[in-house]
């Protein structure tokens, strides 16, 4: 799935969860392809064939979960403060809760972005590949992604090793379904090295600090798998949702606590900024005029995939914690996203934005 520049090429969004591509030929999925069945195409997509994937078990976390403290909301300044960098070149070792692929670009974060930047006067352009942890650390890396209206970076394919792409930022994220177990122990299954997030994570940062010293590494926080906390229909009901919402502020975000206090611990001298993306997104769907937004204008399915709503909303904390600032405040939201978040845009802003300072992810 390489962008196509010169000889590269372009995914083509449509009504599927990923694109895959083998050797020079695009091919799709028309059906809908849900979290765990990505596991089973990835080594169709970026493996070498030599059997080192690790297949990730399709297990669910209980629907039981304590909340934790929330952070001490703060003031915003009259004045967010200038923006901590202004061209960014960003490579993505993600998956679809970064990088949906449907008929549209509004179902992905890097295409927000890009348009928040934009409209900013500032930079933004981005590479990507498809996969989990365990994928991903089979390295060097293969830019897969191409996204309408984002420029491209990198094309592995040309020869150009990826520190000559000179990228400024990295972004990982972990699969949303194995926070039933630490984040140090092994993956359960085929894992014939003892792989775990965090040694796979691990892997990828030392891969790429080495290609590019004093990178910056973003870790994305994205959100639970909502299969296991329904009764095999969707949507949700109002209770199930509420439960659902209660542990990715709770249980789900104590792993991901867990999971960057042993990366920063291993790595004490790169610099490892995780962005809370779930928990902020609870907040605004359980807290604000936003819980007036119809679900399905929300979430597609149970894995959860998102509608344009749900990602335009994760481009905007993901924006505030890269930029290091609000976005412009007069920014032209499409009718695409729910007009709710058009009319309390400003309040939806300020809640990030305050968020991001007491997680200490901004500096105010």
């Amino acid at each position: 799935m390489n962008r196509n520049n010169n000889s590269r090429l372009k995914p083509i969004f449509i009504g599927g969860i990923a694109i895959l591509v083998l050797a020079t030929i695009v091919f799709s999925i028309n059906a809908q392809t849900d979290e765990n069945d990505q596991v089973t195409l990835l080594p169709l997509i970026i493996g070498d064939g030599d059997g080192s994937g690790v297949t990730v078990p399709t297990r669910t976390p209980t629907a039981t979960a304590t909340q934790p403290t929330a952070p001490t909301p703060v003031n915003t300044p009259e004045n967010t403060p200038e923006p901590k960098i202004t061209t960014v070149r960003n490579y993505i070792f993600g998956h679809s809760l970064i990088l949906h692929a449907t008929d549209s670009a509004e179902t992905t974060v890097p295409y927000w972005v890009n348009a928040l930047a934009q409209d900013a006067g500032y930079s933004y352009a981005m590479d990507g590949q498809y996969g989990f942890l365990p994928q991903h650390a089979n390295l060097p890396p293969t830019a897969q992604w191409g996204i309408q209206t984002v420029s491209g970076v990198w094309d592995s394919e040309s020869g150009q090793s990826f520190g000559d792409a000179d990228f400024t930022t990295i972004l990982l994220t972990a699969a949303n379904f194995v926070q039933y177990q630490p984040a140090t122990s092994p993956y359960d299954g085929d894992n014939p090295t003892n792989a775990s997030p965090v040694s796979a994570t691990l892997d990828i940062i030392d891969w790429v600090t080495a290609q590019e010293p004093g990178i910056e590494i973003y870790v994305y926080e994205n959100w639970p798998d909502m299969a296991g906390f329904l009764s095999g229909q969707w949507p949700p009901t109002a209770g199930q949702f509420a439960n659902y919402n209660e542990y990715t502020t709770g249980d789900f975000h104590d792993w991901w606590v867990d999971y960057h206090s042993e990366l920063t611990t291993a790595r004490p001298d790169e610099t490892i900024i995780m962005i809370p993306v779930g928990p902020i997104l609870a907040k605004l769907l359980t807290e604000t005029e936003l819980s007036q937004i119809p679900l399905l204008e929300l979430y597609e399915d149970d894995a959860p995939h998102g509608e344009p709503t749900l990602y335009f909303l994760a481009s905007l904390i993901t924006y505030m914690s890269i930029y290091g600032e609000q976005p412009p405040a007069d920014f032209p939201i499409p009718s695409t996203v729910n007009q709710t978040v058009a009319e309390n845009f400003e309040a939806v802003n300020t809640l990030i934005w305050n968020e991001l300072v007491a997680y200490g992810v901004v500096t105010p």
